[in-house]
């Protein structure tokens, strides 16, 4: 049978990798055994979403959330090795993820396409980090300058304050949530990864 294939361990509680193949009409998982275990009929999908979501130890996941009526299936380009210890198979992975998304619109053309984190997570998320880094710049701003070299310890304090803003921002950017067309931004929604 033809179709775009990604394999993935997804924990230390599987024994061996799962195959995911994706059909011209559907998503399907493979046992390691050759058995059927999950079919995911395109036209049954109602919501897509995408999103870069690097944790601790997977500095480098991307998400794909598919969601039915009363289904949800998340699947991440990261596979388990060991303990704290993932493998990115992006290159695999991007291949899936772009012939599920054309799928599903071809087969749903009600399906909603999003891209970056829930809504309400990321609004919580935005104003936690706000919160911490303008506790942050008021500590720096508000440390005693160093005797005698005013000018440097005013320097380093303010790199400090310039360095955290643009990470800050260029979360904010990347994160906020959004819709996607998935014929034309496709491509931006999966360079999100590498910015």
């Amino acid at each position: 049978m033809s179709g775009t294939e990604y394999r993935r361990r997804a924990s230390i509680s599987k024994n061996s990798e799962v195959l995911w193949r994706a059909c011209s009409d559907r998503l399907e998982q493979i046992a390691p055994d050759g058995t059927l275990v999950l079919t995911v009929p395109y036209r049954n999908v109602r919501k897509v979403r995408l999103a870069f979501a690097p944790g601790r130890f997977q500095t480098t996941r991307f998400l794909m959330d598919l969601r039915g009526e009363t289904s949800r299936l998340i699947l991440t380009n990261m596979h388990f090795e060991g303990f704290g210890r993932f493998e990115d198979r992006t290159e695999t992975f991007f291949p899936l993820v772009r012939e599920v998304v054309a799928g599903v619109a071809a087969a749903n053309p009600a399906a909603q396409f999003s891209a970056g984190e829930e809504p309400l997570l990321y609004g919580l998320m935005l104003g936690l980090n706000v919160a911490a880094f303008s506790m942050l710049a008021l500590l720096i701003l508000y440390l005693p300058i160093v005797p005698g070299n005013v000018s440097l310890s005013a320097m380093v304090k303010l790199g400090i304050v310039i360095f955290t803003l643009p990470l800050l921002l260029s979360w904010a950017v990347n994160a906020r949530p959004r819709r996607f067309d998935p014929v034309r931004d496709i491509d931006k929604v999966l360079d999100a990864r590498s910015r």
